[in-house]
């Protein structure tokens, strides 16, 4: 989630190259990133999960769930190597 939206810098990398590089431990994964549809059901429900795990009863992060720019990263199934 891009609370900057389109103004940040890996939302407009990820738009000139959506291949990235995850690394995890010894886990490295390429996967393609993209922004999610708005209102789409992907939407809402990276919306729904993010906004639960890192809300706090101080701050219930309803303005950036509702503001911020949903991207996604797909891997393929396959694509798991140690090193």
């Amino acid at each position: 989630m891009s609370g900057g939206r389109d103004r940040s810098d890996w939302v407009r990398n990820l738009r000139v190259n959506p291949q990235v590089t995850v690394e995890l431990g010894r886990e490295t994964r390429v996967g393609q990133a993209r922004i999610l549809a708005p209102g789409s059901n992907d939407d809402r429900l990276a919306r729904e999960l993010l906004v639960t795990k890192y809300a706090r009863p101080d701050n219930d992060l309803k303005e950036w769930g509702r503001n911020s720019l949903p991207a996604v990263i797909e891997f393929p199934e396959d694509q798991a190597s140690a090193q």
